[in-house]
């Protein structure tokens, strides 16, 4: 009986890990999204095959095994700092290469929404 117990959790955790892959990342620039799933997989959303609205576009994502739709709403105001270091991209030929402001909302598989924003906010490490 006491291994019953102790195999329970680990056979849940298991049938867990063969769930549908979810969306765990998502890099965003203006023109296409690209999501990576909890399995490897990576997905994209480009500009020019989703529906447009008033602050970006949305679609389905393409390139993966599950059929997830996505939402891309682009914030127009930056602070002073982001327009002069995009302006000096923009004159070295590295246009688009800051990643704009914006969220990214996608439908999971289980229903549930998942938000991102953009540009990506990583935790700092305090050691």
């Amino acid at each position: 009986m006491k291994r019953l117990l102790f195999a329970l959790p680990l056979a849940i955790a298991a049938c867990a890990a063969f769930g549908p892959p979810e969306p765990v990342q998502a890099r965003l620039s203006t023109e296409s999204l690209q999501v990576s799933l909890s399995n490897g997989e990576i997905c994209r959303g480009d500009r020019a095959t989703g529906t447009q609205t008033a602050t970006g576009w949305t679609g389905h994502l393409t390139g993966c095994s599950q059929a997830l739709t996505y939402e891309v709403s682009l914030d127009p105001h930056r602070n002073l700092i982001q327009g002069f270091v995009g302006d000096l991209f923009k004159l070295i030929g590295l246009d688009g290469a800051l990643a704009p402001n914006g969220q990214v909302r996608i439908q999971g598989s289980d229903g549930t929404p998942r938000l991102f924003v953009s540009p990506q906010v990583d935790p700092i490490s305090r050691g």
